[in-house]
């Protein structure tokens, strides 16, 4: 394992040149800081740019993103830079790495590992003390323009059958034990469509449910299912996810514990962002035309 921070400078001109891209100061920054926090939204790297003296456009930081996340520049982090164990709260790359049994269980599948994601300790103790201070909340988890695209970018699993046999989990997270038709078909809905926002969720419910539940409601379920809080219970119930960067392919990690127990002292991991074998294989036929 290595420091992500280290050595961002050098590698973002490496990836910049992998991707064709001029090294401009202002996408040679945006690169370096998003390798140094690959789990803050573009919004959220835009602030954390301005803070550091840099004045970039939002619109300038979410294409440079949208191209790191893209199958060429996962392809590009990966052989550069390697896979990271990334804070979901502060957004930082927490230890680079390449050969742990983590990284090499998902490459057994079929999938390359780019963000082993999670919680660094820091940050569930911001996230567990009550009230929470507005101004301590991690900024990878304030609000911002980009944050819907950035939350469908991961799949998070609920694990349905332990959350429904036992009572006081669900009033723990649902606030009731009592089951309501609609909250549970929203429910089984996310279940079945982890990367789908509110929107897209009660648009489901509506064809199938009538009277369908208000997108308040399904507002409401689908922000207490992920929460950080309920993402790690569901992890440690064995519920781990990985989604693909590239397109919307999705799947359950098939040994969650190899990715729990080779984890940094103190992280909890929920879920890894990857690029799927199609969108390897299709970025390699590119490629290859490219080089023609």
């Amino acid at each position: 394992m290595g420091s992500v921070a280290r050595d961002s400078a050098n590698l973002a001109g490496q990836i910049l040149s992998r991707l064709a891209l001029r090294h401009t100061r202002e996408r040679l920054e945006i690169v370096r800081v998003f390798l140094e926090s690959p789990g803050l939204s573009p919004g959220a790297l835009a602030r954390e740019l301005q803070t550091g003296g840099m004045l970039i456009h939002l619109r300038t930081v979410t294409r440079m993103v949208a191209a790191l996340q893209g199958p060429t520049g996962c392809l590009a982090r990966w052989e550069v830079a390697g896979p990271a164990w990334v804070c979901w709260g502060c957004g930082r790359g927490i230890q680079a790495m390449r050969t742990e049994p983590a990284v090499t269980g998902l490459l057994a599948v079929g999938v390359l590992p780019l963000d082993l994601g999670g919680y660094c300790q820091a940050c569930q103790e911001v996230l567990s003390s009550y009230p929470i201070d507005p101004a301590a909340v991690p900024p990878g988890l304030r609000k911002v323009r980009s944050a819907s695209a950035q939350v469908n970018r991961r799949a998070l699993l609920v694990p349905v059958s332990p959350l429904y046999q036992n009572p006081a989990l669900m009033r723990e997270l649902l606030g009731s034990n009592r089951r309501v038709i609609q909250r549970d078909y929203t429910v089984a809905h996310l279940v079945e469509n982890p990367r789908a926002g509110p929107t897209t969720l009660h648009r489901l419910l509506q064809d199938e449910l009538a009277p369908a539940p208000a997108l308040r409601s399904v507002k409401r379920v689908s922000s207490i299912l992920r929460s950080p809080k309920a993402q790690m219970l569901f992890s440690s119930l064995g519920a781990v996810a990985w989604s693909c960067l590239g397109c919307s392919a999705w799947g359950a990690v098939p040994n969650p514990a190899l990715v729990r127990d080779t984890a940094p002292p103190g992280f909890v991991s929920t879920d890894v962002r990857t690029l799927c074998s199609t969108c390897r294989e299709t970025e390699r036929v590119n490629c290859h035309n490219r080089e023609k």
